[in-house]
């Protein structure tokens, strides 16, 4: 007998095939069908959201513990008692930096997990913001850690206030105009006190009005960092509601006749464990409060904007050039961002190439007007942007020349440096000597990985070229075309070019810059994420190479901004040989049971997926 399927088969998660055996399609292949398992992928799930939150509330009770790094920084206020009134003893310190450092391996690990179980497709949405917002909460209500770079912020706001640039006086010119301008020097790193500011108009404007609110209110220092953590806490929460937005999906309209985007839950997941749940947006982004986060924020709108060209909502080149504007404005806080602007003007010069009445007929009159039209919204787009940017700092472009401030120091993280400490040492092996001295050397690497980093967006950018131009068939191959045959369009459905080149193009240029921190990584996660979201299952070489530099430069660049342990190594070189294998013994029970019962979980996934042998049917004799 011939039949469709078993209704109760079905409910077990198996769908009969007239034609061959049962399929598994419930919890064992949740991601064939685009959904997530929450019935059994949920149960767990707190576990995991409850060890992240404690190893999050860890580390940031620890690190403010720890006090300032320096001992000639001082913090304006103690907010709330969680920051301390002096240095702690060396024996205290070694403690707090050993717990502080375990927390964040342990976060970075509960982090790992979760993205296991969103890629596989066994987590829902739900769970995954759970796990993001209860991991981020501890470092949203504590003090700035792992970075000083937000009382910088403030200090730079306070010049501006003043009427100084930033990007030509240092903060110590603030000792010159008023007694409370000592409070906003003794909180900033004595490295960056005469230095020069690299930020944007928008960046200085946006340090500026939080310094004039803490004046308003009368808490000085204090509330302009305050005001700084609540521009950080709303540019983080914007920059992930717009990169949900990235994937897209197929359009839909609903009973009312409103059209919108359809996306399965597992590429939310994964979007939200990718970027919200991720240890570098929780500690830095939102903990340390950087800038960052709104400029990541504005070029994600602008790759939004920009892919609803073509959709007839509003004519394609005003789309555009929004896209180019937010571009800008990204760039107008940290320059880095320019690399989406630059894109999308790119962008749309090969979409007016390859489509509209110009490629119909052929005539290069016709092709040139139509990318000069693009390229002079885009241009008036990008104007207007960076003088909004300049009017909201107060000053002019005068930050051009301070972009070279991040290079005066250098991270021996940085692979450019690691290049030169390579370069430098392999003459030594063999008795030589470079002529010229160790900062030379530095700066030809430097070059070197910059002009690397350079070729690679632009052949990222370049092999996208051929992509717009759509073959005729052979039918149709005698027929002329008409203008009306060729329409302009915006980006294709499916299409994940932008996301490829900003996403692994901001990667290449975060990893070759002369200094790397980890909140560089949010002009370039947001859009891997929605790369890795919008990859079919299996997934390909493409979307495994974006989950291991996601994965690989978050985890690295956290561990390398924790606080040294030389005080932990010498509480261990005083302590009893026991202690230190009893906290061996304690760290592989703690790996052991994050780790265990996720491996645990996936064999047994794994084995359901393997049917097992039905026994043969046996007759009985008559």
């Amino acid at each position: 007998m011939t039949t469709q399927g078993d209704p109760r088969a079905a409910r077990r998660g198996a769908a009969v095939r007239a034609d061959g055996p049962a399929e598994l399609v419930g919890p064992s292949h949740p991601e064939r069908h685009g959904r997530v398992d929450r019935g059994a992928g949920d149960r767990p799930a707190w576990r995991l959201i409850l060890a992240g939150a404690i190893a999050a509330a860890l580390a940031m009770i620890s690190e403010a513990r720890l006090g300032p790094r320096d001992p000639e920084v001082a913090d304006p206020s103690s907010w709330w008692g969680i920051l301390p009134s002096g240095q702690p003893a060396d024996t205290a310190r070694g403690v707090l930096a050993a717990t502080a450092g375990l927390a964040v391996i342990g976060l970075c690990l509960s982090w790992l997990l979760l993205l296991a179980r969103a890629r596989r497709g066994t987590i829902s949405p739900r769970a995954a913001g759970a796990a993001a917002l209860a991991w981020a909460v501890p470092f949203a209500v504590g003090p700035p850690l792992f970075s000083r770079d937000v009382y910088a912020y403030a200090a730079q706001g306070e010049l501006a206030r003043h009427g100084l640039d930033p990007a030509t006086h240092g903060i110590n010119s603030l000792l010159s105009r008023e007694a409370g301008g000592g409070l906003f020097i003794a909180a900033v790193d004595p490295r960056w006190r005469d230095t020069h500011a690299p930020y944007g108009g928008l960046g200085v404007g946006v340090e500026r009005a939080c310094a004039a609110l803490g004046d308003l209110l009368g808490t000085g220092a204090a509330g302009t960092v305050a005001a700084l953590r609540v521009v950080a806490l709303i540019s983080t929460v914007l920059l992930v509601a717009l990169a949900l937005r990235l994937p897209g999906g197929p359009r839909r309209a609903d009973q009312g006749g409103r059209s919108g985007r359809c996306r399965s839950g597992r590429t939310v997941a994964i979007v939200l464990a990718l970027l919200a749940a991720n240890p570098f947006v929780i500690i830095h982004l939102v903990g340390g409060a950087h800038l960052d986060a709104l400029a990541a924020a504005l070029l994600v709108a602008a790759l939004v904007i920009d892919r609803g060209r073509g959709t007839g909502r509003a004519p394609s080149w005003a789309l555009g050039a929004t896209a180019v504007a937010f571009a800008c404005l990204a760039g107008s806080v940290k320059a880095t961002a320019f690399l989406g602007a630059g894109w999308l003007v790119f962008v749309h010069v090969r979409d007016a190439w390859h489509s509209g009445p110009a490629a119909a007929t052929g005539r290069p009159g016709r092709r040139t007007a139509t990318i000069g039209t693009a390229l002079a919204a885009n241009t008036v787009a990008a104007a207007l942007a960076l003088l909004a940017g300049m009017a909201a700092g107060g000053f002019g472009p005068t930050w051009i020349g301070a972009l070279a401030t991040s290079g005066k120091l250098e991270t021996g993280i940085a692979p450019a440096s690691v290049f030169a400490t390579l370069v430098d040492l392999a003459p030594r092996i063999v008795g030589l000597e470079w002529p010229g001295d160790s900062d030379a050397v530095l700066g030809a690497t430097r070059a070197l990985v910059l002009a690397v980093v350079g070729l690679t967006v632009a052949w990222l950018a370049l092999r996208t070229w051929p992509a717009r131009a759509t073959a005729r068939p052979a039918a149709q191959a005698t027929r002329p075309l008409t203008p009306d045959a060729v329409r302009p369009t915006g980006p294709e459905p499916g299409r994940r070019d932008d996301l490829v080149v900003v996403g692994f193009g901001g990667m290449a240029l975060v990893l070759g810059s002369p200094v790397v921190y980890p909140w560089y990584l949010a002009l370039s996660v947001p859009f891997l994420a929605a790369l890795v979201a919008l990859a079919p299952s299996p997934p390909g070489r493409q979307t495994r190479a974006a989950v291991g530099l996601i994965a690989v430069t978050s985890v690295w660049l956290c561990l390398a901004t924790l606080s040294p342990l030389a005080a932990t190594w010498r509480l261990l070189g005083r302590a009893d040989p026991l202690l230190g294998a009893a906290l061996v013994v304690v760290l592989a029970a703690v790996v052991s049971a994050a780790t265990v019962p996720a491996v645990r979980r996936r064999t047994t996934v794994r084995r359901r997926t393997i049917p097992a042998p039905q026994p043969e049917a046996r007759t009985r004799p008559r």
